[in-house]
């Protein structure tokens, strides 16, 4: 399952610095990756215009001050990219683990 996840992460990743790319070309501007939050606007500003008082009344204001508002912040490609790391490194270290045990 892990190696799925980094696979679907990872390629995401790149359709999401291809797009980027895309967009700069067209624009005519120099390149740079998109944040998380601006990405998410543009998809379906409806829930991300909800979830900051969702988090803000039933969690806390402070974890979206200072977690979730930052993250949005983040550029989207590379962070794909990390999460697919993430779940990369997970399936090589349970491969590593069961081949021990063989």
């Amino acid at each position: 399952m892990a190696r799925i996840l980094a696979v679907f992460f990872i390629a995401a990743a790149a359709l999401r610095a291809y797009f980027d790319w895309q967009l700069a070309n067209v624009n005519e501007e120099a390149f740079t990756f998109l944040p998380i939050g601006q990405v998410w606007f543009n998809f379906d500003r409806g829930t991300l215009l909800g979830l900051q008082p969702g988090i803000e009344r039933y969690l806390s204001p402070v974890i979206w001050e200072n977690v979730v508002g930052p993250m949005l912040l983040w550029p989207m490609a590379p962070a794909l990219f990390w999460v697919g790391a993430f779940f990369a490194t997970i399936a090589i270290w349970r491969a590593v683990r069961k081949a021990m045990r063989s």
